[in-house]
């Protein structure tokens, strides 16, 4: 192996970012009050609802929603809301939602947001020029080509997978294509490679033709937003060209090393985020076992050449970030390695297709046929990608592995290589292996203890009861109260279940639950309910019968009946028994409920 002291660098500096880093805001959440703000840019995210990005004249950036508000960027509003940072986490194992939000470049929320009234000037500055940019992609795309396929263009492009349906985002994530959504290190190195592609054609030296293409690829970092991770692969990509305009080796653990570097002086607090994992992780996982497998597919297959690079580079991608995808995503795709050999060979055509889209929307004849051509290649990507997963276990759900256990599987992967490089052709295989069961089956400490928690979900409550067998109770899902139409796409109430308490469950090992019991049906009682069944599933749920029209309540009843799953009404004097020695008595409700209070939901919940 290279010398790499930048890799060594990187590795202290990031061990020091670990124990330096803090998360305290510098502010806290405001009063309700008035505020003047430029509009970054603006997404439809549902009927009738647009997520909005805006600037503060303090230089804070929020995220705000808000009812069809004709905004451009660079307009200046006058908006009324209450300021709020990202929540640290508030349960056991949740991520740091700070972290997520300010890698994306935003620093709270505008909570209850209401556009007074729109300014006459505008502001103008290089981020709301770029924004302007970005929306006129969107609009020209839009014109060009129909839906998803303009969202999966817009990710591909810039990284703006908002508009895409949650269905679609939900099956790339669960074919392990997410990554083809985000403008990271496969994008910029599309953009590297077709500039490098086109530019050693013309009579320039060496060095001025890196120096263009690094010029292209930091130009179309800051199109799409200039967030870390385009930056992190921005970096090691101006590395590598460097290195090549040097006549040295171009893809090396020094430009790796330099990227780590570069991230970790720029925002030390990055160490703690899963983007920055995975970076790192696919492109050592790609230097390390990518010469040992390339041999290896080419001698017992007989695949064509593109084939079988596709192939090696997923295989490799695979191997080095799928412990840390199951740690962030809490989910296993087995079928990963095919769906990206699927995908990402067409991801580059159908950006450079994209992008003469955006530039020929003009001249509809041209853009049509452009279209056309790169509807069939989209079309492919989503086929494949629905295929994969819906295929049977495409998608494992998986509590994700303690820090050690993946630090160790990195070990191995590192010591394995070293050993099969010396023909060490058992002790390399055996070293793996026992690091993936490390990862699969990590030993965890047995408790025997009766223990409840109770999770922070915002409003009312989520209780989860594991008696010292290994019985697993969830007692309310969390939620919000209803107002107005809701459906399982947009509905406040149920995005607690997915967002909280199922992945609480998962990451405490839970993959299955004995019973639900719901106390009454509100909203924010019952939100989480459905979600947490589709997922985890339960043997039993136990209801009060009330009835009631809330959409979460009665969306948890129609998937407790598609899945069978047994309906009981507990009533005063019931008692559930366990195996281990835990009993519930019901205290209530009794029959006839009560009626004629000013509120007979909540008094005639279940009590215990």
């Amino acid at each position: 192996m290279e010398r790499a002291p930048l890799v060594v660098l990187a590795i202290v500096l990031g061990i020091c970012c670990c124990f330096r880093t803090t998360h305290d805001n510098t502010w806290h959440e405001g009063p309700t009050q008035r505020y003047v703000a430029t509009v970054l840019g603006s997404t439809i995210v549902g009927v009738g609802m647009v997520e909005t990005e805006l600037q503060l004249d303090d230089g804070r950036v929020l995220r705000a929603n808000f009812r069809d508000v004709p905004a451009t960027p660079g307009r200046r509003i006058v908006v009324r809301g209450r300021v709020t940072p990202f929540d640290p986490p508030r349960n056991p194992g949740e991520p740091d939602q700070r972290i997520i939000e300010h890698e994306k470049g935003l620093d709270g929320a505008l909570a209850g947001a209401i556009v007074l009234r729109l300014l006459p000037q505008t502001r103008a500055s290089p981020q709301i020029f770029l924004a302007r940019l970005r929306a006129l992609a969107l609009e020209r795309l839009d014109k060009t080509i129909e839906e998803p396929y303009a969202s999966i263009l817009a990710g591909e492009l810039w990284g703006e997978k908002s508009a895409l349906p949650l269905t679609l985002r939900q099956e790339f994530q669960d074919s392990g294509t997410v990554h083809v959504l985000v403008t990271a290190g496969l994008h910029l190195g599309v953009v590297a490679w077709l500039t490098i592609l086109l530019v050693s054609r013309l009579p320039l030296p060496r060095a001025a033709a890196c120096a263009i293409a690094a010029t292209i690829v930091w130009s179309y970092a800051a199109f799409s937003g200039l967030h870390l991770p385009a930056m992190r692969a921005a970096t090691m990509i101006t590395f590598a060209l460097a290195a090549r305009a040097c006549g040295a080796k171009a893809l090396s653990w020094n430009a790796l090393g330099a990227g780590a570097v570069f991230a970790l002086l720029y925002d030390p607090q990055c160490i703690r985020s899963a983007s920055f994992a995975m970076s790192f992780s696919c492109v050592g996982s790609i230097f390390l076992t990518a010469p040992l497998l390339k041999p290896v597919l080419e001698r017992f297959t007989a695949l064509p050449a593109v084939v079988v690079e596709a192939l090696t580079l997923s295989m490799a991608t695979q191997i080095g970030i799928w412990p840390v995808t199951a740690a962030t995503f809490l989910l296993f795709a087995p079928y990963s390695v095919l769906a990206n050999v699927a995908v990402v060979p067409l991801v580059g055509a159908t950006m450079m297709l994209g992008a003469l889209q955006i530039v020929f929307a003009a001249v509809a004849p041209i853009a049509q046929a452009i279209a056309n051509l790169n509807g069939l290649l989209l079309q492919f990507i989503v086929t494949a990608v629905q295929g994969a997963a819906t295929l049977p276990y495409a998608h494992i759900i998986m509590t994700p592995p303690p820090l050690w256990a993946i630090i160790g599987y990195d070990g191995a992967l590192i010591a394995g290589t070293y050993l099969l490089r010396r023909n060490a052709r058992t002790a390399a295989p055996a070293l793996l292996i026992v690091a993936c069961f490390a990862v699969l089956w990590p030993p965890r400490a047995a408790d025997a203890r009766l223990k409840i928690t109770a999770l922070d979900v915002g409003q009312a409550d989520a209780l989860v009861v594991q008696t010292p067998a290994g019985h697993t109770l969830l007692i309310d899902a969390g939620g919000r109260l209803e107002r107005g139409p809701q459906t399982g796409g947009d509905s406040m109430a149920e995005r607690i279940g997915e967002t909280i308490v199922a992945p609480f469950l998962i990451r405490s090992g839970v993959h299955h639950l004995d019973a639900i019991v719901l106390s009454h049906p509100h909203g924010d009682h019952a939100g989480g309910v459905a979600p947490v069944l589709r997922l985890l599933h339960a043997d039993e749920f136990a209801d009060s019968g009330q009835r009631y029209g809330g959409f979460a309540y009665n969306d948890a009843l129609a998937v407790a009946r598609d899945q069978s799953v047994p309906i009981i009404r507990p009533r005063v004097g019931a008692v559930w028994r366990s195996d281990d020695g835990v009993s519930l008595s019901f205290l209530g409700p009794s029959l006839p409920f009560i009626s004629g209070s000013r509120n007979d939901i909540n008094n005639n919940s279940i009590v215990f």
